[in-house]
């Protein structure tokens, strides 16, 4: 072996693709590790068939250097992409050097070719990650000097070292002059004191700080702003405040309006309690569902129970035990249909004693229509009450005074009806008094004439019965009452008295029985009452004619009309008939309309006035038909 290729078989043994060219350039050696790389045999490569394993578009690139470095005579590191024996393309470093001969020409180039595929890729990383870097700080920056609140860092003795852009846009200043502690020149002086305090003492024992002051803009006016900031480690290790300062002016001046409108409003609410306290009057509050939420002091005072007691549904146990059924059923009602409905019913007081009273209520609705909320007040009624029972008392006295003064004027009629019995007892007695003489003597006839005594006698005895009852004062009583019995009553009372004046009463009834719930007395009077004006207002005639009906109608109710064929009532004074002293009479009082009225509302029903055609009048009322059992008023 010779010493050249003794050199070639060390250079085989490096770890490294070697290589060398001709003067001129051409490839005449490769090392064992070169050719081992691309995969190829120094035949295929040798020459300028080394370009073939460069990348495309590297080649021509490659050529103008490798032929610069040759003009030259100066190696120079040289960066293309090989193909590897696996078809890859790595980016490798070519380095060379020239042997001169003693004239200084080049004999032979050697060099190497270094596989840096790793570390482009690394460089190629490290560029992107710089470029990522600089585009996040950029975009940081960007967003920091965008935020619309003043941000900043300090350090740790409280010097500023950095204003965002906000910053400086609202100072109107530049950095320099807010850097450091020159931001303090734009706090108001009245804030400096205590902010500074703060910051000072956060900066000494605390990570945080949080305050208030106000700011002087660029137009000179000061604006309050919250201040937050927290002490933070930054990327070198170094310790720093980072915070903002967020312009709170208006949240600011929405605050002392809110307190200006809280205590308003207190004052209000206060101003209110006193109202609704002293008004003389109980007033209360519900839920939607018909729970008690709150009542004034008045009523607290007047029942005298605590309000735990009474709160919710127990308000119930203040009213009478009679009422609560009523009361419950009512209320229930309201609250289900949302429309108020005034009651009246008793409470009793802190002293034991009920009293009445009358509870209205009213809702507050939404936009939507629903119930937020029931408020109502409680009035005390109870002198009311007794006023209107003087009243019914008053009436049912000059309802009796009415009563006799009807009897008595038609004493005549009723000594006429009284008479007729009397005389046929007398003539009856005497008969039977004839057949009971010797010689005459007929126990049979006798007999008969004692019973036609009998007869009449119990005949007059129900005239005089029913004068009576029609004549006393007795107590109101809602009871079952035969309305048919009681027309029949008044009827053969009146009997003569319509036969005198030439009257022909017709009645139309209904066939099965009529029980009205109601005070018999009370409604014999509404019934004489207007059949003797009927009577009165028509004149003697062949259509003189009175005619009664009583037909059943919805809700369990009777309806009664008594109607004339007289004169008539104009109806322009129709609406006024009922009214206490109004009397289309010529020596009437105006009363007896107004007492029938004031029966028929206590009953419960109704009465009104219509003008029959062609003439005359009817006065129709509605009575309740009697149900279950009686009630006394």
């Amino acid at each position: 072996m010779d010493k050249h290729e003794e050199t070639d078989a060390i250079i085989d043994l490096i770890p490294a693709m070697a290589w060398s060219t001709t003067s001129d350039g051409m490839l005449d050696f490769a090392s064992q590790h070169f050719l081992e790389y691309v995969g190829l045999p120094l035949a295929e490569i040798a020459g300028e068939n080394i370009y073939r394993l460069f990348h495309p578009a590297d080649t021509t690139r490659l050529a103008f250097e490798w032929r610069s470095i040759m003009a030259a005579k100066t190696g120079r590191e040289v960066e293309g992409r090989l193909r590897r024996a696996d078809g890859e393309y790595r980016w490798c470093s070519l380095r060379q050097r020239p042997r001169l001969d003693p004239e200084g020409n080049v004999a032979k180039w050697y060099g190497v070719v270094l596989d840096i595929e790793d570390r482009k890729r690394a460089e190629d990383a490290l560029r992107e990650t710089k470029s990522a870097l600089a585009a996040s700080e950029e975009n940081l920056s960007l967003i920091i000097n965008s935020l619309p609140v003043l941000v900043w860092s300090a350090r740790t003795d409280g010097s500023a070292d950095f204003v965002n852009q906000s910053w400086l846009d609202y100072a109107g200043l530049p950095a320099d002059q807010i850097l450091e502690w020159g931001f303090l020149d734009l706090y108001h002086p009245d804030d400096i004191p205590e902010m500074v305090e703060i910051w000072k003492r956060d900066l000494e024992y605390s990570d945080h700080t949080r305050l208030k002051g106000r700011i002087r803009g660029a137009d000179g006016q000061y604006r309050w702003f919250y201040f937050s900031g927290r002490k933070l480690t930054d990327a070198n290790g170094v310790v720093r405040w980072f915070g903002v300062n967020i312009d709170i002016e208006n949240l600011q001046r929405a605050e002392i309006a809110l307190r200006e409108s809280e205590a308003a409003l207190r004052e209000s609410e206060h101003k209110l309690k006193l109202i609704i306290n002293t008004i003389p009057a109980m007033a209360w509050s519900c839920t939607p569902d018909g729970q008690l939420e709150y009542w004034n002091q008045h009523l607290t005072n007047f029942v005298g129970l605590p309000f735990e007691e009474i709160v919710g549904f127990g308000f119930y146990r203040m009213f009478h035990p009679d009422d609560v059924d009523r009361m419950r059923e009512s209320w229930e009602q309201v609250v289900a249909t949302k429309q108020p409905n005034p009651v009246d019913a008793r409470i009793r007081r802190f002293d034991g004693e009920y009293r009445w009273f009358n509870l209205q209520q009213s809702p507050l609705l939404d936009p939507e229509g629903n119930v937020v909320r029931w408020y109502g007040v409680v009035v005390d009624i109870e002198d009311r009450k007794q006023a209107e029972e003087s009243l019914r008392q008053s009436q049912s006295h000059l309802a009796h005074v009415t009563r006799l003064t009807t009897i008595g004027e038609l004493a005549v009629s009723i000594a006429h009806e009284i008479n007729q019995p009397l005389m046929a007892i007398v003539t009856n007695a005497g008969t039977c008094l004839r057949w009971l003489k010797d010689g005459h003597r007929d126990l049979e006839q006798a007999r008969l004439a004692a019973e036609r005594v009998v007869h009449d006698g119990h005949r007059a005895g129900e005239i005089v019965a029913s004068i009576r009852a029609m004549a006393q004062r007795s107590p109101v009583r809602m009871e079952r009452t035969d309305f048919k019995q009681a027309l029949h009553d008044v009827l053969f009372l009146l009997r003569e008295e319509l036969q005198s004046r030439g009257l022909q009463v017709v009645t139309d009834l209904m066939p099965e029985p009529v029980d009205i719930l109601g005070d018999r007395t009370q409604l014999q009077q509404v019934l004489l009452n207007l059949i003797m004006n009927s009577a009165e207002a028509t004149p003697r005639g062949a259509e003189a004619l009175v005619t009664v009906r009583c037909r059943q109608v919805p809700k369990g109710e009777v309806e009664v009309s008594v109607s004339d064929t007289g004169q008539g009532i104009p109806p322009e004074q129709l609406e006024r008939v009922f009214e206490p002293f109004y009397t289309t009479k010529t020596d009437g009082i105006g009363m007896g309309l107004s007492i029938c009225r004031s029966i028929v509302e206590a009953h419960g029903g109704r009465i009104w006035a219509t003008t029959n055609h062609p003439r005359g009048n009817s006065f129709t009322f509605t009575l309740s038909q009697f149900k279950d059992a009686a009630v006394d008023r």
